[in-house]
Parts: structure tokens; sequence; C-alpha cells
């Protein structure tokens, strides 16, 4: 039997739909950019304003963290260890290609059209998210 994969809602970590075959490119592209969403609503010592706002002991800031936490909850899907390598790729690729003030604008993209996000649409106007699931998802 094939994994399921759920996505999920921006802000809400509620399951929309499950499917039994494995996860596609889009479906892949989908599930990091909502997981993206969950920066603001996880942030528990406030909004970050940059990617490493709030460092923990190790220097990680909290948008770098609640990223990655996303990340691996929307990818249960995968092995622990493949849904790490993935989110810590697709977070350095992402700070290696655009601002946080654009990342934020794909955050903003998502709470206000966050059903209605195609691939090709993300593809027009954040190139650079593609481009880093891309990258990593080989």
């Amino acid at each position: 039997m094939r994994p399921t994969v759920a996505w999920v809602v921006a802000g809400s970590l509620l399951p929309v739909m499950r499917r039994t075959r494995p996860p596609s490119t889009p479906a892949r592209l989908s599930a990091l950019a909502l997981a993206g969403l969950l920066l603001v609503g996880c942030a528990n010592s406030g909004v970050p304003e940059g990617w490493d706002d709030q460092p923990d002991e190790i220097g990680r800031g909290l948008a770098e963290r609640n990223f990655i936490d996303a990340c691996m909850e929307a990818n249960d899907d995968l092995s622990e260890s493949r849904a790490s390598s993935l989110c810590e790729c697709v977070l350095d690729e992402v700070q290696g290609s655009a601002s946080y003030d654009d990342y934020e604008r794909l955050d903003d993209h998502f709470k206000d059209k966050g059903d209605e996000a195609t691939e090709s649409g993300l593809r027009d106007l954040f190139a650079w998210f593609t481009d880093a699931v891309d990258a990593c998802n080989t």
C-alpha cells in the first residue's frame, strides 16, 4: 500500500485532501509552501521580522525553526531523515535566493489565495520558491 499525503490548510494542520498515490511535484511543492505558512501562526514569542530573529541556543532563528517544524509535519509521508534533508535544503535554497520580505509576500499570497494556488501560478509569481523546491526534490 502506498503512503497517503495530507495537504494542510493555510495556518492550520487540518488535512483537507488525502491521496493514495505517491506525491507529485505539485503536491510536494504545495505541501512545502503551505508548511511555510505556519511561520507566523506558530510563532509563540512574537512574529519574526527576519530569518534569524529570536535565535535559539544554536543560533537558528524562530522563523527558521518554525519553517523546518512545519515542513517536517507537512512531509510526514517521507522518512524522517528524507523529510529533514528536504526541508533543510529548501530552507537553504530559499534563504540563498530570496529576501525574508519576498518570503513574507509568498506567505501573504497563501493567506489570501491558498485554496487557489497552483504550481504554474507559484512559478509565475514566486519562481525562486519553486526553483528551491525543484532543486531539493531530486
